[in-house]
């Protein structure tokens, strides 16, 4: 008796060993059921005009789908989607849909190959940002935005203008510069707003799926997320390229190398401030893990970004945690 019971759970658990999305059989009626609702989804959000809204929430039953029957189920799906879209929607929500087709494709992808939670944000957000910039560039190609810098410099110098009739107080130079500055820095804010919403979209489908018995991955705690060495060594370089070209070219250059290594060193300026408090988060727990002490973390990390900038670095170079955790040991 106990020897058959042992062979029904060595099968049971090299059955789910075995499976790469699913740890127990997807119903038949709930593919036809999610096939449906991706439609319906597409068809709402294309006559009340909220596709950006329904090509969020169509992710989940995409993927549900995907994984159930495959890419000969996911195809036709997806290309009946798409013609809908052609018919009823603009083509502007036509292509963010479409990304977000692909986007529940890479889920699937990720979760089979067990990617991290982390490392599948990375590649959402990246995925957004290029497929958007890619997107501009063909609109600007075709004629589709047309881009007039004296006109731009005419509407920002129009509204500077009014802002200095309103208020005589402010400095004309300082608001110009602050204008400058939000042109050159856009990218870096995009990826930051992509970032946000790749986190919220990944959240809701992850949590969903989950309740479907698919295997989903897990974000770590975040006081174990470190940032490698390499990357620190990549701020480095990136930060003295910056800085040499900045005094060749001037702080108020228009240059794409210039921009391009500006929004270079504010995303990494970023990643350096969130893994400072990772690390603070890391030596808060070693001494009690206080909710209230790590809200108090957050709000001086948002007071003093540069300092925990400083940590972030230096935890990315000296490895400051493992050091901690090995010495600890001894």
């Amino acid at each position: 008796m106990d020897n058959n019971i042992s062979e029904t759970l060595k099968r049971e658990l090299e059955k789910l060993l075995d499976s790469k999305f699913f740890y127990r059989e997807p119903s038949n009626n709930k593919v036809i059921a999610y096939s449906i609702s991706f439609l319906l989804l597409i068809l709402l959000g294309s006559l009340l005009k909220v596709e950006l809204l329904t090509a969020f929430l169509a992710i989940f039953p995409l993927t549900y789908v995907l994984g159930a029957k495959g890419l000969k189920f996911y195809i036709p799906l997806a290309a009946v989607g798409t013609a809908m879209l052609v018919f009823l929607s603009s083509p502007h929500m036509l292509f963010w849909f479409v990304m977000h087709m692909l986007l529940a494709y890479l889920i699937y992808q990720s979760i089979v190959k067990r990617y991290s939670k982390i490392y599948l944000l990375i590649i959402i957000t990246t995925f957004l940002f290029i497929g958007l910039a890619f997107y501009v560039l063909l609109l600007i190609k075709y004629g589709v935005i047309n881009i007039n810098q004296e006109e731009i410099l005419k509407f920002i110098n129009d509204y500077i203008n009014a802002m200095l009739t309103a208020n005589q107080s402010l400095d004309k130079s300082l608001v110009l510069s602050s204008f400058e500055n939000i042109q050159r820095t856009f990218p870096v804010t995009l990826f930051i707003s992509l970032f946000i919403y790749s986190l919220a979209l990944l959240q809701y489908t992850l949590s969903m799926l989950s309740r479907e018995y698919i295997i989903i991955p897990t974000f770590p705690k975040l006081s174990r997320i470190m940032i490698s060495t390499k990357t620190g060594y990549i701020y480095i370089t990136i930060t003295l390229v910056y800085l040499i070209v900045e005094s060749m070219m001037g702080a108020n250059s228009y240059n794409f190398w210039y921009i391009l290594l500006q929004n270079l060193t504010n995303i990494l300026s970023l990643i350096f401030v969130l893994n400072g408090l990772f690390t603070a988060f890391f030596f808060i727990e070693q001494k009690g893990d206080s909710p209230v002490t790590k809200a108090l973390a957050v709000f001086g990390m948002i007071l003093f970004s540069s300092v925990f900038e400083l940590v972030g670095f230096v935890d990315s170079l000296f490895r400051l945690r493992e050091t901690y955790i090995i010495k600890k040991g001894e």
